[in-house]
């Protein structure tokens, strides 16, 4: 479980992201946080795991929640791609060989193992970084936007690693999409201008997402041409 008590976060002095959000979230299941672009989703996640401090109000968490997948800010790019992942599997009580062994396999950086991470192409970092998600343990994994990056083989096995971990932890995926909510999800917390809500039942909350969207204006007819 996850507890927010008037949550409450704003960007320097505009106008609350987060505004007063009290609700207990599920730590076991497959949560989908709906919003429209701007809605506060990445804000929220970041507030999740702990990235960002609230300006008022309080987060509970009775539950390990992970970094936001792919999130690479704690790198450093001139440690090796090993000491950068044992350094991460040591913050989260996990075996550093295993996990080293873990991300290489899943990435085919084994032969990068002893080089400097500045070494790696971008998306062989972001690669490293989901795959590093993965092998940690955690009760619930965060998600800002996506699950899956790369090739569609490295797709393939993000998403066959999404369905492992989700057999035995909870998922917490921040989407704009209402058919990403209604595939991979099970509830869905719904963001609308700062204020949010709660559906125990994902299709309810995806109906109240998409009527809270604006409508799509048809476009003009175009004139037809005049002739002399």
């Amino acid at each position: 479980m996850i507890r927010l008590q008037s949550l409450t976060y704003a960007y320097r002095k505009g106008a609350p992201v987060i505004d007063g959000l009290t609700v207990d979230l599920p730590s076991d299941r497959r949560l989908a946080i709906l919003g429209a672009q701007q809605s506060g989703k990445t804000t929220l996640v970041q507030l999740l795991a702990g990235l960002i401090t609230p300006g008022s109000g309080s987060i509970e968490r009775l539950a390990r929640l992970s970094f936001p997948a792919g999130y690479q800010r704690g790198f450093r790019m001139a440690s090796t791609l090993g000491q950068n992942i044992t350094f991460a599997a040591k913050i989260y009580g996990a075996d550093a060989d295993e996990v080293i062994g873990f991300v290489a396999d899943v990435t085919g950086l084994g032969a990068m193992v002893d080089r400097p991470l500045r070494d790696l192409s971008v998306q062989d970092r972001m690669n490293t970084s989901f795959a590093l998600t993965y092998a940690l343990p955690f009760d619930t994994y965060l998600f800002d936007n996506t699950f899956t990056v790369g090739e569609p083989d490295f797709r393939a096995k993000c998403l066959a690693m999404f369905e492992a971990r989700s057999r035995t932890s909870g998922m917490i995926v921040a989407t704009k999409f209402a058919r990403t909510a209604s595939q991979f999800c099970d509830c869905a917390l719904v963001l609308i201008k700062g204020h949010a809500t709660y559906y125990d039942d994902v299709a309810q909350g995806v109906a109240a997402y998409e009527q809270s969207l604006p409508v799509a204006q048809p476009k003009p007819a175009a004139e037809a041409p005049t002739g002399a």
